[in-house]
């Protein structure tokens, strides 16, 4: 079982589980996170830095010089330390989820995921999705079925790669 989770600072943060089918819940807090997560995750991609620290990670810098867009985790310390403080917590609540981060752009360039039909094509129903937010957290779970089988790679955001020409 796998599962995304698009965090904010100030408002509702929205898990979205992917099993047999997709279930989204609105969270306003860290422990309800917890809470609302299942123990069977393997997996859960999180729109945040995992780990602290100043200025770009080196793998961040390859990141940029692959020529990706996305949100240093120098710019939101507040997400930064929620997300480090559900990592506390999922530790403390004997949670064995692996942690990763995805960021919803890139997922979305790379996927090609644009709207409901494209989210539909790798096998995950967009019915119930009912936002923006929602959407994200949905492109975090499709990150974390790529990730867990191996075709991510690993620039301190999982960047998910097409499926595999034979």
């Amino acid at each position: 079982m796998i599962a995304g989770l698009y965090l904010k600072t100030d408002m509702e943060s929205k898990l979205a589980v992917l099993d047999k089918k997709l279930n989204i819940t609105s969270l306003d807090t860290n422990q309800d996170i917890i809470d609302a997560l299942p123990e069977e995750v393997d997996v859960l991609a999180v729109n945040a830095p995992l780990e602290s620290g100043k200025g770009l990670s080196e793998k961040e810098e390859e990141l940029i010089d692959e020529g990706y867009m996305f949100s240093p985790s120098t710019q939101n310390k507040r997400l930064n330390q929620r997300a480090l403080h559900l990592k506390q917590l999922m530790v403390e609540n004997g949670l064995h989820a692996e942690l990763i981060r995805f960021d919803p752009m890139i997922t979305s360039k790379e996927l090609a995921i644009d709207g409901d039909k494209a989210l539909e094509s790798y096998g995950v129903s967009s019915e119930g999705i009912s936002g923006a937010d929602e959407f994200d957290a949905v492109l975090g779970a499709v990150t974390a079925r790529f990730y867990q089988e191996n075709q991510c790679e690993d620039f301190g955001v999982q960047v998910p790669e097409p499926l595999k020409k034979e």
